[in-house]
């Protein structure tokens, strides 16, 4: 079955790195191979796409006498997502990706993603997604035990499982995290309690009203001038109405003889009427100054009582502002709200408990789903390994127990291997022979071909210790994984590079003195020629053309 692949290496550039001055090569679809005499430059190319991928740079790998080395790749992929996560814009470019990784003498190191700069730890983060490197030095994909758990899910068919594990997981976090802060707040506020209350009762106690203050500053005014209101009042009162020859009967005399002088002429009874209008006005202010006096105390007692409580009003309102019944009401709703956080701290713990029942059973669930497969894995990759040329190996995923749990469930898994017999089986990353891990990659593979194919997975060194059936063995498996994957490898056997869709081949010259890489895609004759040269060395014979012949057709068939 063909599969869609977008994650594919589609062009490598090269510059000034270790023995290559200047180096392009264009990848296919399916199976690229490439192949060359020891020492000609094969694996630096796969330490050039290492460096894509995020591995250590040195200032070695700077060609001698120049100024900086440049890796540079184009990738078919649609990673915006994971793009965006670090940061970086994809850009108009919809399906392509350009990396860049720049090295200099003097150790610095520059990345470009799609032109932007950013840093290692970002193409590490990244790189996952694209390239999958299996020799001897680089950091691979499946020794990750993030990505080996994610990948026995697959085969486990427990990813929707382990999805829901980690879901809850996230919410049980939050759930404790919400308690944590609830607790803080709740000691915050029980601190503050005391001050509270004492705020609370200390207004409560003056009992303000709404503009009090305002109010009794007026009554004060009043208070501390009695007498010279009273004065002014009574003085008012007599001018205008009590005395002999106050204004009122001044205007009424006045008003008299104009009545009787209107009996003449009746043109003065206009005026009249405004004099007695007048009359009138002026003798209710007389009346209402009157009643003034009348309502203005002049009692010490009350006096000292306004003084006394304009002093309280106005130091609470410097301690609690200008509006105290509003000060009030927001610490009696503090004070309530110590209740409240209480009772949703109680329902959330009760809901947490109920999370962590949840995440139990949903882990254990997930945990017996992934060590029963584990089983199956085991003997699936044993057989694998047997045809790769490793018979006494033996593979064993080993599971530990994690507590508490986590995002990835209850158990950790981690990968041992045996290669020979009578070895303890150890951890995938203590394997020292490049050939043994390249193999053992390819097992997995093979059995765990169930992630996107989005990458290209790059094998170096894969044919050491291997030959005739083991091989061909090994190259039908590349073969058949480059139906789902993108697939790069290197490799002295032409059993193997017959089974690749497209060769390479990577010369070493002497160029001016100095050595440079070369690399060349080979096609028809050009490409039997090399398959008979790594079959045969020098001795080129029409019978080893012919045999090489029956081994492209054989591998196509």
């Amino acid at each position: 079955m063909a599969y869609k692949r977008r994650g594919m290496l589609r062009f490598l550039r090269v510059r000034n790195f270790a023995l290559i001055d200047q180096l392009e090569l264009h990848f296919e679809d399916g199976f690229n191979l490439l192949s060359g005499e020891t020492g000609a430059g094969k694996s630096v190319i796969v330490d050039a796409l290492g460096l894509l991928a995020g591995s250590k740079a040195s200032a070695e790998m700077v060609r001698t006498g120049e100024s900086r080395a440049i890796v540079e790749a184009v990738f078919e992929a649609d990673l915006k997502a994971e793009l965006g996560r670090l940061g970086l814009d994809a850009g108009d470019l919809e399906a392509e990706m350009i990396i860049r990784r720049e090295i200099s003498p003097d150790d610095r190191n520059r990345v470009f993603i799609n032109n932007q700069p950013t840093t290692v730890s970002s193409l590490r983060e990244l790189a996952p997604s694209l390239l999958d490197i299996h020799g001897q030095h680089e950091q691979q994909t499946l020794l990750d035990h993030a990505r080996q758990i994610d990948l026995i899910d697959a085969y486990a068919d427990s990813v929707g499982l382990a999805g829901k594990v980690r879901e809850i997981f996230t919410t049980v976090e939050a759930a404790e995290a919400e308690i944590a802060e609830l607790i803080a707040e709740h000691a915050r506020k029980i601190e503050r309690s005391d001050l509270l209350i004492f705020q609370r009762d200390e207004i409560q106690k003056t009992n303000p009203k709404p503009g009090e203050a305002e109010e009794v500053r007026r009554k004060l005014e009043v208070l501390s001038n009695a007498e010279k209101l009273l004065g002014a009042a009574a003085r008012g009162y007599e001018a205008l109405y009590e005395a002999e020859t106050s204004v009122v009967s001044t205007i009424a005399q006045v008003e008299r003889v104009l009545r009787e002088a209107a009996q003449h002429d009746s043109r003065l009874e206009r005026l009249i009427e405004q004099i007695e209008t007048a009359r009138i006005s002026l003798q209710d202010v007389a009346y209402a100054l009157r009643d003034y006096a009348g309502n203005v105390d002049a009692d010490p007692q009350q006096l000292e009582q306004a003084q006394g409580r304009l002093a309280e009003l106005e130091r609470l309102h410097r301690k609690y502002g200008p509006d105290l019944l509003e000060h009030l009401h927001k610490v009696r709703r503090e004070l309530d709200s110590i209740g409240l956080t209480e009772t949703k701290k109680d329902e959330l713990q009760i809901r947490l408990a109920a999370l962590k029942k949840e995440y139990a059973e949903a882990a254990a669930l997930l945990s017996g789903k992934r060590r029963a497969a584990s089983k199956s894995l085991e003997s699936a990759v044993e057989r694998e390994l047997k045809s790769l040329a490793m018979p006494q190996a033996r593979f064993v995923i080993a599971w530990q127990d994690v507590s508490p749990g986590r995002a990835s469930g209850i158990d950790r898994p981690e990968l041992l291997i045996s290669p020979n017999s009578g070895e303890e089986p150890r951890p995938l990353e203590r394997i020292v022979s490049g050939g043994e891990l390249s193999r053992v990659m390819l097992a997995l593979r093979s059995v765990l071909a169930v992630d996107r194919p989005q990458k290209t997975l790059v094998f170096d060194e894969i044919d050491a210790g291997i030959g005739g059936k083991a091989a061909e063995t090994v190259g039908q498996k590349l073969k058949e994984l480059s139906m789902r994957y993108q697939v790069l490898c290197v490799t002295h056997l032409a059993q193997i590079a017959a089974f690749a869709a497209h060769q390479y081949r990577i010369d070493k010259n002497v160029l001016d003195g100095r050595s440079v890489t070369r690399v060349a895609a080979l096609h028809g004759d050009e490409r039997i020629e090399e398959l008979v040269r790594m079959m045969s060395g020098s001795r080129v014979t029409h019978a080893a053309r012919e045999h090489v012949k029956e081994l492209l057709k054989a591998t196509k068939a």
